[in-house]
């Protein structure tokens, strides 16, 4: 879809007799695919810690159409890190991309960040494939379905998430929306254990495979698991405030989106404790009507 409307700018260039590369067209082609790229894709998206769409910690079940791309990062306070409590806070940084309508693939980082106090001597950080697949539409009178599940071939991560959720929206007025979720998350997990400093047992994707409880997990720190829920009441879709219960701790926050992709959010966990992250949001794939508006402002 690029290609057609930097073909017409290439025919414009022929017809005024300026060169292809001339400073004039390379202003129109980086003009019309700003255009493109930031004004006529619009996701309006808000993610959760690991990065996907949610509140702050908890995952919702809202639809996005195919194409749509996030990604961003989020910070985690010290008393509440998954990985290495009360030792290091950390940090995540991740990407969501909705490959099919109902099907979406988020790959996420975390990594404890050092402080004064503890240093680190580890490597790139826990890495994460998530899968989520919406099981039921929202209709007027039912909610969304999803289900969430980690893959089970990463080693030892820690924000692992096997998740069935629920997600219904109201519109209260004019101004006002309220989003409910509620869920459920799996006590008992596949995943993989190894020695990851040495690596001496992990020859392939299946090495330690095992099915447990998540309590005897090596990262036992309760993330999703048993039912969780949350509200967030939003205006006009710009900003709005969340409360939430991540099945251990009651946490509140509020959000504001700008220019329709990009989400600024914080919160406050259990009462004593700051999150922050952010993410942005755009549309790979667009409608024919918008290129067509595009060309046309070419001519």
């Amino acid at each position: 879809m690029i290609d057609k409307g930097i073909l017409s700018l290439i025919l414009l260039s022929k017809r005024t007799k300026d060169r292809i590369f001339s400073l004039e067209l390379f202003i129109k082609l980086f003009k019309h695919y700003f255009l493109y790229i930031f004004i006529c894709s619009s996701v309006n998206a808000q993610m959760n810690l690991s990065g996907k769409s949610g509140l702050l910690y908890i995952p919702n079940s809202t639809a996005y159409r195919d194409g749509s791309l996030s990604f961003g990062y989020n910070y985690n306070p010290i008393k509440y890190s998954l990985r290495n409590k009360n030792t290091n806070p950390e940090q995540v940084i991740f990407a969501s991309i909705t490959l099919l309508p109902r099907l979406t693939l988020t790959l996420s980082l975390l990594q404890p960040v050092q402080t004064k106090k503890s240093k680190l001597r580890e490597g790139l950080g826990d890495r994460q494939v998530d899968i989520s697949y919406l099981l039921i539409k929202e209709k007027p009178k039912f909610p969304s379905l999803a289900i969430i599940i980690s893959s089970p071939f990463m080693i030892e991560t820690a924000m692992l998430t096997n998740v069935l959720v629920a997600t219904k929206h109201f519109k209260l007025s004019s101004l006002l929306d309220l989003e409910t979720t509620v869920g459920y998350g799996s006590p008992y997990i596949v995943s993989r254990e190894g020695n990851f400093q040495l690596n001496t047992a992990n020859s392939n994707i299946f090495s330690n495979l095992k099915f447990q409880k998540k309590s005897d997990f090596v990262f036992n720190n309760g993330y999703l698991v048993g039912p969780f829920g949350g509200l967030k009441l939003s205006f006009q879709n710009k900003a709005g405030l969340m409360a939430e219960w991540d099945s251990q701790h009651l946490n509140v926050g509020m959000y504001a989106t700008l220019w329709k992709k990009w989400t600024i959010q914080g919160g406050l966990l259990n009462g004593d404790q700051f999150m922050f992250g952010s993410s942005f949001n755009i549309q790979l794939l667009k409608p024919k009507k918008s290129i067509t508006k595009i060309d046309e402002k070419v001519y």
